[in-house]
């Protein structure tokens, strides 16, 4: 590395001055052009794409104990067989909820205007009253 390029790196770690992207642009020694292309593949995946990279070595390096010990939650839109741990969550197309019934009835989670309906109690047919004594 050249004096300038050594003072340039001097000044910016202390915070003497600002970086220069056009000046570490230029730097050959810092920039290791491998971790750079690493760090840009990684930068081009979504989150859910991470985290099903990093289940699928976990589970294949370490197994599955680990992969679900080490695992963060992740939402996705379709199921994700060996890799599911608890606390996931799929997403579908249409959103329903189970009321309280003896049958576990699978109903609409929206009425008939489109205004979300609370989930039904129907299966409590006695109300609680609270007394005071």
């Amino acid at each position: 590395m050249e004096p300038a390029e050594y003072q340039y790196l001097e000044q910016t770690l202390t915070g003497r001055r600002q970086r220069d992207p056009a000046f570490e642009s230029r730097l050959s020694d810092v920039v290791d052009s491998r971790a750079a292309e690493r760090q840009r593949r990684l930068d081009s995946k979504t989150v859910e794409q991470r985290e099903i990279e990093q289940r699928q070595f976990s589970l294949r390096v370490y197994g599955r104990e680990h992969m679900k010990r080490y695992a963060n939650p992740i939402v996705s839109d379709r199921p994700l067989g060996e890799l599911a741990i608890e606390g996931d969550q799929i997403r579908s197309d249409t959103p329903q909820i189970k009321g309280h019934k003896a049958e576990l009835v699978v109903e609409p989670c929206r009425d008939a205007n489109g205004r979300l309906r609370l989930q039904n109690h129907a299966a409590c047919p006695i109300r609680q009253v609270l007394k005071i004594m």
